[in-house]
């Protein structure tokens, strides 16, 4: 096998959903610029199980002419739009997955090193849906009346990632549209 081959398969290899945890965590320390690459790099990984295991056809021949190199899944745009197309995420989950892909790209492709407190990436990461229904909850605090949830932009970040994750392992659990799943996730309240 060639090195190039070699990377590429090393690229893709996806760990256990505890090991995930572990890095999610140990990611709350590390720079910017690795929690931006790493998390999204788990969601997308996360995206591309979610569609194989609603595919038909997944042989490895198959699955690779999808994925790699100029496949039409091989970019996380693509994949956040067959996603949505088919069903498997909700349009609200697209556009997370789209601002979380954002963020990641600027990251990546910065010619310079930037950081969540970069008031562009600060108004990307407060424009997520999903982390302005968290900021409405208030937080119990001891000798003191409820707070709403406040994190700075790397911390709402990660916090949204996890939600992600959450939601998009909730949706392969129960192999249904994502609106199925949020409906039975609802109707247990």
């Amino acid at each position: 096998m060639s090195n190039r081959k070699a990377l590429r398969e090393l690229s893709h290899k996806f760990t256990a959903p505890p090991e995930v945890e572990k890095i999610l965590n140990d990611l709350r320390t590390k720079d910017d610029y690795h929690v931006a690459l790493l998390a999204v790099s788990i969601v997308e990984a996360t995206l591309d199980r979610l569609i194989v295991s609603r595919l038909r056809k997944t042989d490895n021949e198959f699955l690779n002419s999808l994925f790699q190199n100029r496949g039409p899944l091989s970019d996380f745009n693509s994949k956040i739009l067959v996603a949505e197309a088919f069903g498997i995420v909700t349009s609200p989950l697209a556009a997370e997955l789209h601002s979380m892909r954002v963020v990641r790209n600027a990251f990546a492709h910065a010619k310079m090193p930037i950081s969540f407190t970069e008031p562009a990436v600060e108004t990307e990461v407060k424009s997520s849906k999903l982390l302005d229904a968290m900021r409405s909850i208030k937080i119990p605090v001891s000798g003191g009346d409820p707070r709403p949830l406040t994190l700075n932009s790397k911390s709402s970040f990660l916090f949204a990632v996890r939600i992600t994750l959450i939601m998009l392992n909730e949706i392969a659990k129960f192999k249904s549209p994502a609106e199925k799943v949020i409906a039975r996730a609802l109707r247990k309240k």
